[in-house]
């Protein structure tokens, strides 16, 4: 394993306390201490939008003490993903702001331009804006009805804001999206593996499996009735988990065998044994002849994760353009009902006014929000550190990677399911891959955080990559675990590595780095904001999906959407499941029933991905 070079440098303590009644002498006071404090000051994040964009080096910042958990401001100069190559609409996002002035006002400010920030917008706006049919349910219903409705209710909607301004009161009026970076959704979901796959059988409880199924059936509906399943890449797929150890496919039977019969079907089990589903698949027809076993999920997608949040994103602006009263950037006249999103706005704390309403403090100035959404999820503790035990930054690493091609025909294998790797070793896998379309087919691969120090917990940067991880995960996927030959015929090893096989170097287009925001708990906290973790009336949170956003982000802000209205979508029975929901007994139970990240990090195997099945073997300690 390789260690990066250098020591850690980086962040304390360098946040505004969420309190009231500071008067304007005060508050310039503290905020000026607070960037004296940072160790990511604003000033250095500035300087660093100038600097080159793509950096691959082997040393990082890292907190002092990266087991505090608590985060800084997202890194200015971001490591580059392959999703966030340049484009036509990238370039138009680019430094993006619908207003020159920063608002002085707004009716919901929104911290956080990605998955969650993007729908929960589109659910306020379509919703509360008086378009309800336009969004579904949530629950296979998708969309909405289609685009004929949407085409003959342009010219009324881009013209009359009339019903957005009545739901200024419960939701709906204007809304203020801020994004630390250049560019939106640069964050986790601009930066992940491009899937979207429920865990049915290694969720925490079934009403998550659930939920996370409604969400995939929702995002599929969502994509086909908008037209946009070919503009995102998205594909329809089985995924495979690999166990390549005989203590985790133990335990991964053991789960599957105690899944409620509505789950039980919604996955195969596959060993030397047994075949899977109606085709009777085999491990070497899964392409992973060498493992103990495999269990096949039936529902998974994977897509271009940027480019769905993007048209949101577009959409939105396009539907919801800044009202009249706000074009001069004051933010007055909530009758506007529009969408406004401001880019290169990083904010540095938030304080709590005595009529329920916030003042957001950005570094262009202050806003007063009627309410406050914060979808910041690995970057949670920035604003809130009095959760910092609750949601942890780590750093997970990912790259893109050419396949081999056939020595006599050129071609390279294309790949029928995504995967997940799970062993219980030296150094435990937990990877992922899933295979962009052909003639590239590049392989989209991540994970291997215990090649990374400390596993990565704790880091909030995502400017650099490091070298041992990326190294790994260009050596380590074929010829074992997988099969790329054309014909799957390729040999299984005769005596299965335990650090990988080293004989095979893939080479990649792309490597970059993103900060997930893991919870103690391993479910996210999706709620208001109790006074005692920095919180109060009208400050609402949406985060810590522990590396597993994409199939619960878009219907967890679904159901921050409908607390903050008050009133369901749909009677279609949506529920947040209660392990999701943020609230002060659940902050008691977790505090006092489960270690703090930095105790659970410790254990052999640890990975907070799959925290159950982990749980569920002998060798966990």
């Amino acid at each position: 394993m390789t260690i990066r070079e250098g020591g850690p440098r980086g962040g304390a303590d360098h946040r505004m306390s969420n309190s009231s009644h500071h008067d304007d002498l005060g508050r310039a006071a503290q905020q000026a201490q607070q960037e004296a404090n940072m160790g990511t000051t604003y000033q250095q994040w500035k300087n660093g939008l100038n600097h080159p964009h793509n950096r691959s080096v082997n040393t990082s910042n890292i907190n002092p003490n990266p087991s505090s958990g608590q985060a800084g401001l997202p890194s200015s100069n971001p490591s580059a993903s392959y999703w966030l190559q340049p484009s036509d609409l990238s370039q138009k996002f680019e430094d993006y702001r619908s207003t020159p002035d920063l608002p002085q006002s707004a009716d919901t400010v929104i911290v956080g331009s990605g998955i969650t920030g993007a729908f929960a917008a589109w659910f306020l706006l379509e919703q509360t804006g008086g378009r309800a049919k336009v969004v579904g349910s949530g629950v296979g219903v998708g969309s909405g009805a289609g685009k004929e409705e949407d085409e003959e209710e342009e010219e009324e909607n881009n013209n009359s804001y009339s019903s957005s301004s009545s739901s200024s009161s419960s939701g709906g009026g204007n809304i203020l999206m801020l994004e630390a970076r250049r560019q939106p959704c640069s964050g986790a979901t601009g930066r992940n593996g491009g899937h979207c796959q429920p865990y049915v059988y290694s969720a925490s409880t079934p009403s998550i499996a659930e939920f996370e199924l409604a969400n995939y059936q929702f995002l599929k509906a969502f994509v086909e009735e908008q037209g946009i399943a070919g503009a995102v890449d998205w594909r329809n797929l089985k995924t495979v988990h690999v166990y390549l150890t005989e203590e985790v496919w133990e335990g991964a039977k053991g789960l599957v065998e105690t899944l409620p019969e509505g789950l039980r079907g919604q996955v195969d089990l596959v060993d030397e044994a047994r075949k899977g589903g109606e085709e009777g698949e085999t491990l070497r027809d899964l392409r992973v002849p060498g493992a103990k076993g495999a269990v096949v999920q039936k529902h998974a997608a994977s897509l271009w994760p940027w480019k769905l949040v993007a048209w949101v994103l577009e959409r939105l602006l396009e539907r919801f353009p800044v009202g009249r009263e706000g074009r001069n950037g004051t933010g007055e006249g909530q009758g506007g009902g529009g969408f406004n999103l401001q880019t290169n706005t990083p904010v540095l704390g938030l304080e709590k006014l005595g009529d329920g309403k916030w003042t957001v403090i950005t570094s262009r100035g202050h806003i007063k929000a009627n309410r406050v959404l914060l979808a910041m999820n690995g970057y949670t503790s920035n604003l809130l550190p009095e959760m910092k035990d609750l949601i942890v930054p780590v750093r997970s690493q990912v790259a893109s990677l050419k396949p081999p091609k056939d020595a006599a025909s050129g071609k390279v294998a294309e790949l029928d399911y995504s995967y997940a790797f799970i062993s219980e070793e030296k150094f435990p896998r937990d990877e992922y891959l899933h295979q962009r379309p052909l003639p590239g087919g590049e392989l989209i691969y991540g994970g291997a955080r215990s090649h990374a120090e400390n596993k990565a917990v704790g880091v909030w940067q995502d400017d650099e990559v490091e070298r041992g991880v990326a190294t790994y995960l260009r050596q380590n996927l074929a010829p074992y675990p997988l099969d790329l030959t054309l014909d799957k015929t390729g040999s299984t090893p005769t005596e299965t590595p335990t650090e990988g096989n080293e004989t095979t170097e893939l080479e990649a287009t792309h490597q970059w780095t993103g900060i997930m925001g893991f919870s103690r708990d391993s479910s996210p906290w999706v709620g208001r904001v109790p006074e005692s973790l920095g919180g109060g009336e009208n400050l609402y949170l949406c985060a810590g999906y522990t590396g597993h956003g994409m199939p619960q982000a878009a219907l967890a802000a679904r159901m921050i959407v409908e607390e903050i209205t008050g009133k369901p979508f749909a009677d279609d029975g949506l529920k947040l499941p209660q392990e999701m929901a943020l609230t002060e007994e659940r902050v008691k139970w977790v505090r006092a029933n489960t270690k703090a990240l930095k105790e659970q990090q410790q254990a052999p195997g640890w990975s907070a991905t799959m925290p159950q099945l982990l749980t569920a073997t002998e060798t966990r300690a």
